[in-house]
């Protein structure tokens, strides 16, 4: 049985913790939050009784096979340092740090002790997304010729003028490394690496700490793909997630409307029409709850690699490969 330590105040008791409890093979020895009524509303409830507002002290009191992570990419940062100094396996958010340099001795670390570690970059767990995947595989329409981003929706922070993390670039926020990290991974996912890329960030004054709040890319890909990116978290009245794979013989559309995770749809146009695929399974309308089962597809990869000695993926390998192309997209602002 594995023995799980959660750490986070937001997505760590919502997200994380439910998705772990959930679990066969492990067991949630102790969580740690910093505000002890959040602690209360997401622990009592499961009977769990191990909770700290110190991090360090739940590492140093308690038995902890693997740990989760939920917190600011600067703090993941030193928290995952630490644990994996202790042999400890490391479930990471992404992005996996707040600069490259982070991530990189991060990733050398968990070389060097031989530990388990996954970064959770969820998009690709999707059902939906994984039948775009295996038509692009199989060449189902033919080669992939384009693809193309448009991904807009107005953020808590931003909406609201909250000071966060979310909103410093220091300490691992804004749109590039908050949210278009995933875009960075998934994108290479469906269309191979990355080989140039041409970048422009937008701001807002209702970033309050300054972060960007838009990314717009122009992406060429080494197997001679071709790609466009845009981003907003500064989007007023549109909520969207909108993919286009341009293939020899169709289109390929993937997209949803107001949801994170929820009620993606494919559609697929050639010269004999438009098709829809409709999902299996029915689609859960709580995206909060839809998220939790995403990331457990994630978590479950985790335990079973961590109980078996073995390494999985998405992981700090790929992680890392995300904080790079980070880097270069900011290097060219």
């Amino acid at each position: 049985m594995l023995r799980v330590g959660i750490i986070g105040s937001g997505f760590g008791l919502y997200g994380l913790l439910p998705a772990f409890y959930s679990l066969k093979n492990c067991s949630i020895t102790a969580v740690c939050a910093n505000n002890p009524e959040r602690l209360s509303k997401y622990c009592y409830p499961l009977g769990l009784k191990n909770t700290y507002t110190d991090w360090r002290k739940m590492l140093d009191k308690e038995k902890i096979d693997a740990l989760a992570i939920a917190v600011a990419p600067s703090a993941q940062y030193t928290i995952a340092k630490t644990a994996i100094q202790k042999g400890v396996h490391v479930f990471a958010e992404k992005p996996l740090a707040d600069t490259y340099k982070h991530a990189k001795t991060l990733y050398d670390l968990a070389l060097k002790h031989k530990v388990t570690h996954a970064v959770d970059f969820i998009f690709p767990e999707i059902h939906e997304w994984m039948i775009v995947k295996n038509l692009l595989e199989n060449n189902k329409y033919g080669k992939l010729k384009h693809i193309s981003v448009n991904w807009d929706f107005l953020s808590h922070d931003i909406k609201y003028g909250i000071s966060s993390w979310k909103t410093d670039a220091l300490k691992g926020g804004g749109a590039l490394s908050f949210y278009f990290s995933h875009s960075l991974y998934y994108l290479e996912y469906f269309a191979g690496e990355i080989e140039d890329v041409k970048s422009n960030l937008s701001y807002s004054e209702k970033s309050v700490n300054g972060a960007e709040v838009g990314v717009d890319l122009l992406l060429l890909f080494k197997n001679n793909v071709d790609g466009s990116a845009h981003f907003s978290c500064n989007t007023i009245g549109l909520n969207r997630h909108h993919l286009v794979f341009q293939c020899e013989k169709a289109s390929i559309i993937l997209d949803n409307k107001n949801s994170f995770v929820s009620n993606f749809r494919i559609t697929i146009y050639t010269e004999n029409g438009e098709k829809s695929i409709t999902p299996k399974k029915r689609t859960i309308k709580d995206d909060e709850k839809a998220r939790v089962e995403v990331v457990k597809k994630i978590a479950e990869r985790f335990v079973s690699a961590c109980i078996h000695k073995q390494q999985m993926k998405p992981s700090m390998k790929e992680g890392l490969r995300v904080q790079q192309l980070i880097k270069i997209i900011k290097a060219q602002v």
